[in-house]
């Protein structure tokens, strides 16, 4: 009978400090509210709204996700959607922005 063996690459990990992350996605939380109620030209704020979507999107995948200690082509794999849908949401809200508003 084979024995199933769980090996880690790196040795062992310390387990992250999970208030601080929620804490920080906190803090990233109440940042988009004030760049959303700021009245910076609608550009800017979406922007700014996608970046900050990105990296809470980040934090929540390196920690809660454990990709930070899995191997780095699941981090790609994790990383890579959430990119290209951050250049669309952007380019879409950019189309949107210069179009006449009466054909909506």
């Amino acid at each position: 009978m084979a024995e199933a063996h769980t090996h880690t690459e790196g040795g062992k990990h310390t387990h992250p400090n999970y208030m601080a992350v929620f804490i920080a996605l906190i803090i990233l939380t109440a940042i988009e509210v004030g760049v959303a109620q700021a009245g910076l030209p609608h550009k800017a704020m979406v922007i700014l709204l996608v970046a900050l979507a990105l990296i809470k999107a980040g934090l929540v995948a390196q920690y809660f996700m454990h990709l930070k200690y899995d191997a780095k082509i699941l981090s790609v794999i994790a990383y890579v959607p959430l990119v290209v849908s951050a250049i669309l949401i952007t380019m879409l809200s950019l189309e949107w922005a210069f179009q006449p508003h009466w054909l909506f």
